[in-house]
């Protein structure tokens, strides 16, 4: 029986967690938030803070969230759509959910809240 120490405690991962990343542009009268990354309690507040910017002042007649590079959507990515939905409707503007990834797609079915949005 040979024995191997381990350090304890383990080192720390050097690796990071997860970033969202967001790209912001316009289109015609849209204004479009392109989401890439994990969409989870880490980095909702990110996403939120984003809309919140877009919708002061003068805010699009439709704001577009292109979520086609999200790879992680759980309950925290939903809480943050809805939220981000009942911001835009109080403007009188108009929500669009861009290209939703297999992940937010299934969890949006999963959840009775797929039919809920707009998405094109």
């Amino acid at each position: 029986m040979s024995v191997h120490p381990v350090p304890y405690p383990a080192p720390p991962e050097t690796s990071g967690p997860p970033v969202l990343s967001l790209v912001v542009t316009a289109e015609g009268p849209a204004l479009v938030v392109a989401v890439r990354g994990p969409l989870d309690l880490d980095t909702v507040d990110v996403l939120s803070s984003a809309v919140d910017r877009a919708m002061a002042g003068q805010p699009p007649p439709v704001l577009v969230l292109d979520l086609s590079g999200v790879s992680f959507f759980g309950a925290a990515g939903v809480t943050v759509l809805l939220r981000v939905r009942r911001r835009v409707v109080a403007a009188g503007r108009t929500l669009v959910l861009r290209e939703p990834s297999r992940i937010c797609g299934a969890v949006l079915n999963m959840v009775g809240l797929r039919d809920e949005f707009i998405t094109e």
